[in-house]
């Protein structure tokens, strides 16, 4: 079985990988492939200097760091025996991002409107604790704690453990969504299998159309929590890190977002 085999194997197979991650790498391991790549630090070098002078810096970047992670499964799997991308000089593109910024409060309020109950307690778990949309919806009944009030991430990026603390009106919808099941996943379908992926990200858009006019995504939800514990809760940046399970403080810090006057209305104002 060639890498490129086993990667695509990895990737049907992979749990915790959203379908939109799965789509986006096993496009990457095409265009690989096709242009005849090998998983050597000078085959990837040339790969990526010709990828940076044809592609927008964001799609150079993203690729990049797709294939350190399928690079980093490669190693895990023992087919390498280490990850050629770590020679790989990396794709740096400063620039000024101005995102659009959803205050916590506010989008907490928003999910709280959404009918479906399912989705409605999926979102507000989200909203509160950081969890990543996939670590929710794999969340096991038996990974939380009520009497400690937290909970277990077990699928994380990066095979990482993480515990979280668990608000304590929060805990008790769960306990009453539960309705006495103590085992299997906390969100499931009539099935009993884990909650439809697309259904549950276009409830939550289409709730905060309706309600604030703009859509509102499930990783929002995360960048708003971060945002919230750091200028309103003041907590460290470590802390955050922690909570949101990132491998380096350079992606949390990324995640806080300011309330404060945008610099692009600066800028305007010097150019009237």
């Amino acid at each position: 079985m060639t890498h490129f085999s086993y990667l695509e194997y990895y990737l049907v197979s992979h749990l915790t990988y959203s379908k939109q991650t799965i789509k986006a790498y096993r496009s990457d391991l095409r265009q690989m492939k096709k242009c005849c790549v090998e998983w050597s630090v000078k085959s990837l070098q040339t790969y990526f200097d010709q990828l940076i002078q044809l592609y927008k810096p964001a799609t150079a970047m993203r690729r990049y760091h797709a294939l350190m992670a399928l690079g980093n499964e490669l190693v895990r799997a023992k087919r390498l025996n280490e990850n050629p991308m770590k020679q790989v000089r990396p794709i740096v593109h400063q620039q000024f991002q101005q995102r659009e910024h959803h205050p916590l409060e506010e989008a907490i309020q928003t999910i709280r409107q959404i009918n479906h109950p399912t989705y409605r307690l999926f979102f507000e778990l989200i909203s509160q604790t950081g969890l990543r949309f996939m670590e929710a919806r794999l969340l096991s009944i038996e990974d939380i704690q009520f009497e400690e009030l937290t909970l277990l991430v077990r699928n994380g990026k990066g095979r990482r453990l993480r515990t979280v603390p668990l608000g304590e009106r929060l805990a008790y919808k769960l306990q009453a969504f539960l309705e006495g099941r103590t085992t299997g996943l906390v969100f499931r379908s009539i099935r009993g299998q884990a909650i439809n992926e697309q259904q549950a990200r276009d409830t939550l858009r289409k709730q905060s159309l309706a309600t604030r006019g703009r859509p509102l995504h499930p990783h929002d939800l995360r960048v708003s929590f971060a945002t919230y514990l750091y200028q309103t809760g003041n907590r460290k940046l470590l802390e955050i890190q922690r909570l949101l399970g990132h491998s380096s403080s350079q992606t949390t810090e990324g995640y806080i977002l300011s309330q404060e006057t945008k610099l692009q209305q600066i800028i305007d104002a010097l150019s009237a």
